[in-house]
């Protein structure tokens, strides 16, 4: 015994029915032993000590909450993942043989299940096992996908179990879970190959330990915000990191917003009706189709937040705008996250039918891939339950007839959002919209009003209107753009690097002949900013804005330098 806790034995049972109605303590450990998950910040009573997230444990959080689709029977009750290791508690509701669920878990408040989406129809273990094998298939199941996932093993070999045998254990389990990242450094049983268990190796600096206060919500304590790019103010910089638009704003603008100064004195319209007007001519829709947000990422968070909740899942691909994991995470959104294939496309009937609320963002980030307006058509027809969310953030790069506007005429399900930050020149401005039924509008103003009704200032509503209304400096910039963007593609080439055909304002490439890394980071030596992602898959590629020719020169003559 251990703080009350039975003893974990490596070995099954051999003549025990582990696909009996019942509850399991689960731990599973990272290969090695390695701190692959995360590390372990805080300490004493103000601050309490939490696992800070890794690429990878994120990897493995939204598995676990994915394992419903394969297991429809097994719920997983509680779950931890600490630096080198998972503990989970797990119950098979009925298994193969119709067994009635367990009544083992205590009905205390606050004790509620994970948030796990709900089966989508049809849905069945990956694999054939006898009856007496659903958890160790479970374990290997998870083990097996995320490991392809991360692209490397995980997981050393085997588990240890603990079979739940009375309410007592339960709640013993049911705490110990809750209470170890608190006991990391006394937990010898994971932490012994390390000299100093306080301050082990890829732990936390005490800088680490101090970045949120003791009074810092609890709730939120393991939250990771969005991570933008650098924004660096340096002489002589090329900006090729955050998918601006190289080229100032419109001509009218600043005219529009030096006209706007003397209405500061006053709140700003509370409906954006001169530039929802505006926007709804450019799109083709009526002024009552439009919602505006300070910045495409409003709107976004106001669409999860009227269409989702604890019980209603945001269904969205593993490679994508890294921003809606995070709105998930600050909203407490079950996430359901499906992998893209191999080469980065979206398969789409994994999207059918799954009767959760879905965001799509076409053309996708960072891998720059378009979907095809039908292809996005099928997944809004065969959800019509559910709101299907299209982010185009990009969309005006990708050539003609290829937003999803027209859809929000057929479909009362879907909403079309996007930004005045790439096509329109006005990132700093922060005005986005989505274009949607009334009825959906209607549903996302409630939330707007509830918490930011003036959410868009007058200068950036005077801005935005003008950008909107000289379509002839739109069509020349996006123009400009896609030339450089196919020279800029075509030079890359040429010295050695690989790349989808972007339909995106930025390229998504990888080379052989260097690191990326090492690319990334003598580039920001010499001043020029691109991005690199170190998670996982993403990690031998680059991601590179595009700027103007002059910018693009820079660029090369300083990559070059570099490749030799």
């Amino acid at each position: 015994m251990k703080d009350g806790v039975p003893e974990r034995k490596a070995n099954r049972l051999a003549t025990y029915n582990y696909s009996q109605s019942g509850v399991y303590f689960i731990t599973i450990c990272s290969k090695n032993k390695r701190c692959t998950f995360g590390t372990i910040v805080g300490g004493g009573v103000p601050d309490a000590p939490r696992t800070r997230l890794s690429p990878t444990r994120k990897i493995v959080a939204r598995q676990l909450g994915n394992m419903i689709a394969f297991y429809p029977h097994v719920r997983i009750e509680k779950y931890v993942v600490m630096p080198n290791h998972i503990h989970l508690l797990i119950a098979i509701q009925q298994g193969p043989s119709g067994a009635s669920r367990t009544h083992l878990r205590p009905k205390k408040p606050g004790l509620a299940p994970v948030g796990l989406r709900n089966a989508p129809a049809g849905a069945a273990s990956p694999t054939s096992a006898r009856a007496s094998q659903v958890i160790p298939m479970f374990i290997s199941t998870l083990k097996r996908l995320t490991n392809k996932t991360a692209g490397h093993a995980l997981w050393q070999r085997g588990y240890y179990d603990h079979i739940i045998r009375s309410p007592d254990d339960y709640n013993t389990i049911w705490h110990y879970i809750d209470t170890n990242p608190a006991k990391w450094a006394q937990d010898t049983r994971y932490v012994t190959d390390f000299p100093d268990p306080v301050r082990r190796p890829g732990c936390c600096t005490n800088k680490e330990v101090t970045q949120m206060s003791r009074y810092f919500t609890k709730t939120l304590a393991a939250l990771e915000p969005y991570t933008p790019g650098e924004q660096l103010k340096l002489p002589d910089l090329v900006k090729l990191n955050a998918n601006e638009n190289p080229y100032p704003p419109a001509p009218g603008v600043a005219a529009a917003v030096a006209g706007a100064v003397p209405g500061l004195r006053l709140y700003s319209d509370l409906t954006e009706a001169a530039l929802c007007a505006a926007i709804a001519r450019h799109c083709g829709v009526q002024p009552e189709n439009i919602l505006c947000g300070n910045g495409s990422d409003e709107n976004l968070l106001l669409a999860l937040r009227a269409f989702c909740d604890e019980t209603h899942p945001l269904a969205f691909a593993d490679i994508t705008y890294s921003f809606y994991p995070v709105l998930c995470d600050l909203l407490h959104i079950p996430q359901h996250v499906i992998p893209v294939e191999e080469d980065f496309s979206l398969d789409l009937s994994k999207y059918h039918g799954l009767n959760e609320t879905i965001v799509i963002a076409n053309p996708n980030a960072p891998t720059t891939l378009l979907q095809p307006v039908a292809a996005i058509e099928e997944v809004v027809r065969t959800n019509p339950d559910s709101i299907v969310i299209v982010d185009e953030a990009y969309i005006d790069f990708a050539g003609p007839n290829a937003s999803c506007v027209p859809l929000t005429k057929k479909y009362d399900n879907v909403i079309v959002v996007q930004t005045f930050s790439k096509s329109h020149n006005l990132a700093g401005a922060r005005v986005g919209f989505c274009v949607a039924n009334p009825e959906l509008i209607a549903d996302m103003n409630r939330i707007k009003f509830s918490y930011s009704p003036y959410n868009v200032n007058s200068l950036s509503q005077a801005a935005a209107v003008a950008a909107m209304e000289d379509e002839n400096y739109f069509r020349d910039t996006v123009g400009k753009i896609c030339v450089t963007r196919a020279d800029t593609m075509t030079k890359l080439r040429e010295r050695g690097f690989t790349g989808p055909d972007s339909a995106t304002n930025f390229l998504f490439v990888t080379t052989s002949r260097m690191p990326c890394k090492q690319i990334f980071e003598r580039l920001r030596q010499k001043g020029v900013l691109i991005r690199y992602f170190s998670a996982p898959r993403l990690s031998d590629y680059l991601r590179i804005t595009i700027g103007t020719p002059e910018q693009m020169q820079r660029f090369f003559e300083e990559l070059d330098l570099i490749l030799g």
